[in-house]
């Protein structure tokens, strides 16, 4: 398994481009950036894209995907409570973040906990993590898991948006994360990776939970 980084630098957003080695089928988690630069990418790689994982519904991490998807046509899939939220988000909210408008896909398939999920010859459990926002969710696969927004290097995700809870985000972190054997390595939605030993020994938020 091949995982490529791409990061958005406007608003700090990592998209990830996880390949089947010898392969080359391909899924992407989370669409934080331009889609045209997501497909260059997956173009330059020579993959070819077979579903787009959500880990949640912020703006954010959602500016490339109707793009993505409507050039792509693969399936997509979200938590029924953060494609909620996504569809309802005001204008004014993201005018604030700099954002015209927000489209998104007519069909958004929805994930629940403990789902697994076969795409690109991968497994990816869904593992929902609720604390930055109601539907958040994890993606574990093969000694990896992608966080969202729920936990980073040293850090964890707000929680002073609309269905975040930080009391959510610990036990979530706690319950769902920390479980994982140590040397799982965490892709998070902002900065760059790490380990799940490092945090539970070193991140201010999280020790001793």
């Amino acid at each position: 398994m091949e995982i490529i980084t791409l990061t958005d630098w406007s608003f700090g957003s990592n998209c990830y481009l996880v390949i089947n080695d010898g392969e080359g089928r391909a899924v992407l988690v989370d669409a934080g950036m331009d889609a045209q630069d997501i497909l260059k990418n997956i173009e330059e790689k020579g993959a070819l894209l077979e579903a787009v994982l959500l880990t949640h519904g912020h703006p954010d991490h959602l500016i490339g995907l109707k793009g993505v998807i409507d050039a792509t046509q693969v399936p997509c899939y979200m938590h029924p409570l953060d494609a909620e939220l996504a569809r309802a988000i005001p204008p004014i909210f993201l005018r604030m973040m700099g954002i015209s408008q927000l489209e998104l896909p007519e069909k958004i398939l929805p994930l629940e906990d403990g789902q697994v999920l076969e795409l690109a010859g991968m497994e990816f459990k869904v593992l929902h993590t609720p604390g930055h926002s109601l539907g958040s969710v994890c993606f574990h696969t093969d000694g990896v898991i992608f966080t969202g927004d729920l936990i980073f290097r040293g850090s964890v995700g707000r929680t002073d948006f609309p269905g975040g809870s930080f009391d959510e985000l610990v036990r979530s972190v706690k319950e769902k994360v920390f479980t994982l054997p140590s040397d799982t390595r965490i892709y998070a939605g902002h900065m760059d990776a790490t380990v799940v030993g490092w945090e539970k020994r070193t991140n201010p938020f999280l020790v001793g939970v």
